[in-house]
């Protein structure tokens, strides 16, 4: 169990401002997520979502300056660097090590959780059955469906134990039949496992199923407001 986190406690966003070097400016309104909440963000490719993500992640950005809180509970954490934060991510590629079988991938999220070779081979033997896909492990990433990788890479992500996940895109790549499926799958799965998530798509039908919903505000420009 990753000590940072905190089972029944909310994460809370405050109200957040990005500004750009180029003077390019967007404000985005406070947030409060229950655990196994989602927030589904919608807005065209190039407004800054991305940005945004990797500020609550924890990356460094040189090119952008962000005002806002991140509180985990009563904890505060946007100060923190991204290995204490208790968040995960997936990205628009799924993120899945190509090398690495599913079993290592997997392996690879719990190794904090200090589990001995034959519980972490429980663990993952359990989970994958429990998904649909038993006898799974020593399968390697380019010998997956679309599907099947959605689905281990939200895993990977859940068996570490964040406070809040964040998803760039997830679905991109799936045909309609199998992004339909894997969107209504991930939505069950956040909530049975009681993790808040950031979920950011161009496309509304990807965001269905969350529980809040925010539209990319316009940008404005710091320049023109002087």
């Amino acid at each position: 169990m990753n000590k940072h986190r905190a089972a029944d406690s909310s994460v809370e966003l405050s109200r957040c401002q990005l500004l750009w070097r180029d003077g390019k400016q967007v404000e985005l309104p406070p947030c409060q997520l229950a655990p196994g909440e989602t927030l589904g963000v919608m807005g065209p490719s190039g407004c800054g979502k991305s940005t945004w993500l990797r500020w609550l992640l924890g990356v460094q950005q040189d090119y952008v300056d962000v005002a806002g809180a991140i509180y985990f509970g009563s904890r505060r954490v946007d100060h923190l660097p991204i290995e204490e934060r208790s968040t995960g991510m997936v990205m628009q590629d799924q993120s899945l090590f190509p090398h690495y079988s599913v079993a290592d991938n997997l392996a690879f999220a719990l190794r904090a959780q200090r589990l001995g070779r034959q519980q972490r081979q429980q663990v993952i033997a359990g989970q994958l059955d429990a998904l649909g896909l038993a006898g799974y492990q020593q399968r390697l990433p380019q010998q997956l469906s679309g599907g099947e990788k959605a689905r281990i890479s939200l895993l990977r992500a859940v068996l570490a134990r964040p406070q809040l996940i964040l998803l760039d895109e997830p679905f991109n790549g799936l045909d309609a039949a199998r992004r339909r499926q894997v969107c209504e799958w991930t939505y069950a799965f956040l909530r049975e496992q009681r993790i808040a998530a950031i979920i950011v798509s161009h496309d509304a039908a990807d965001l269905s199923g969350a529980q809040q919903r925010l539209q990319w505000p316009e940008s404005g420009n710091r320049k023109d407001e002087e």
